[in-house]
């Protein structure tokens, strides 16, 4: 199961007919894949050798949710951008003011396996950035949003409107990379693919 399949899934699950995707890079790896009436894709930086055409909107994420206005809505957006912590909670700020009644929004890139994996440089081998701490942030701080991290393709954080009951971390700091390793799967809320799969079919 990759980030595309559990799109698609939620897509033939509740009728989505529009997508918005921030951070595309080439759109071959996801975004041509997400089969739906709508949709959107935000690169501020496009590959060498693809033309800027193949974009709804060259530019930071920042820009486009400024440039669309308030009354934009997507049934599901999909997070893949700066690999930065507060870029992060910005991008799903963003996207929760633009998405629709029952829209969901997925984050890439939860669930690195090392330290160097969740460096804040992109250091060129896989790299998932801080994502994480974003996400153990929602966890903590925030009931009124329903999240899960699905265990496959590096970490698929699903968003939507619901009930949290709050993690309660043990230590104050509790984004660190230690604290993260030991807790993880209570922290980040980790589902399995299977347990994914058990789920949507329940909604």
């Amino acid at each position: 199961m990759k980030r595309t399949d559990i799109i698609n899934n939620f897509i033939q699950k509740f009728g989505y007919n529009s997508y918005l995707e921030i951070g595309t890079q080439n759109p071959n790896h996801n975004f041509n894949q997400i089969d739906i009436k709508n949709k959107y894709s935000v690169e501020p930086f496009p590959p060498e050798g693809l033309n800027t055409n193949d974009y709804s909107f060259v530019g930071t994420s920042d820009d486009y949710f400024n440039f669309i206005g308030d009354d934009t809505k997507f049934d599901i957006i999909f997070i893949d951008g700066l690999h930065h912590s507060e870029q992060i909670l910005k991008d799903i700020e963003n996207s929760l003011n633009h998405l629709s009644e029952n829209g969901t929004i997925i984050c890439h890139d939860c669930l690195p396996i090392t330290e160097k994996m969740q460096e804040r440089t992109d250091h060129g081998g896989e790299w998932t950035g801080d994502v994480w701490k974003a996400i153990a942030e929602l966890r903590v701080e925030r009931i009124d949003l329903d999240i899960k991290v699905v265990d496959t393709d590096y970490g698929c954080a699903i968003i939507r409107r619901g009930t949290n009951i709050p993690y309660h971390p043990l230590i104050e700091n509790y984004k660190t990379y230690l604290y993260y390793k030991i807790n993880m799967w209570t922290m980040m809320n980790i589902i399995s693919p299977q347990k994914f799969t058990q789920w949507i079919n329940s909604l």
